[in-house]
């Protein structure tokens, strides 16, 4: 009966010591380089989330150097080739809006920390002055089509002049 207990016992004693893992190996490595991360925001302050982006190296400003999506927050990290100085064009749109931003690469730009993209948000006077202006173009409208309409035959039709060219009436100065 030992000699039957035996393998089972020396199967329940290696379950219970941890075996290796008989599984592919995983490596990883990293290197700190120079990167940008770009947010997008609409005017709104909502985030331009999932929005088209096209990396431009100044080598070649016509052929899209890389190509991705911005994050659900607006966010996207560009890690442009160090050899390549100058600036980059990153253009990000999405729906109708768009940005283009120039992001500095290399030495000569080393000291650039953030730089402003798009416009920046409008004024309290620049506001009062847009909605004056439109105000005045849509009063100005209503009162256009509102003015009593001439008939064009009446503007057309004139009283005939003595002595025109096709009247049959003879003034009496011309008879002197």
């Amino acid at each position: 009966m030992l000699s039957r207990c035996w393998p089972l016992g020396f199967l329940l004693l290696s379950l219970l010591e941890p075996a290796p893992a008989w599984a592919h190996g995983v490596e990883v490595s990293f290197r700190a380089v120079p990167a940008f991360e770009i947010e997008a925001h609409y005017d709104s302050g909502e985030p331009m989330g999932s929005a088209q982006v096209m990396v431009f190296a100044p080598t070649d400003p016509t052929a899209p150097w890389q190509e991705g999506r911005t994050d659900v927050q607006g966010r996207f990290l560009l890690q442009p080739d160090p050899s390549l100085t100058g600036l980059w064009q990153v253009r990000i749109y999405q729906a109708g809006h768009g940005v283009l931003v120039n992001v500095p690469v290399g030495e000569e730009f080393a000291q650039a920390e953030r730089i402003p993209a798009g416009s920046p948000p409008f004024g309290p006077l620049q506001r009062g002055v847009m909605a004056a202006c439109i105000i005045w173009g849509c009063l100005g409208t209503a009162l256009f089509f509102s003015r009593p309409r001439q008939s064009v035959h009446a503007a057309v039709e004139s009283p005939s002049v003595s002595g025109a060219p096709g009247s049959s009436q003879v003034s009496p100065s011309a008879l002197e």
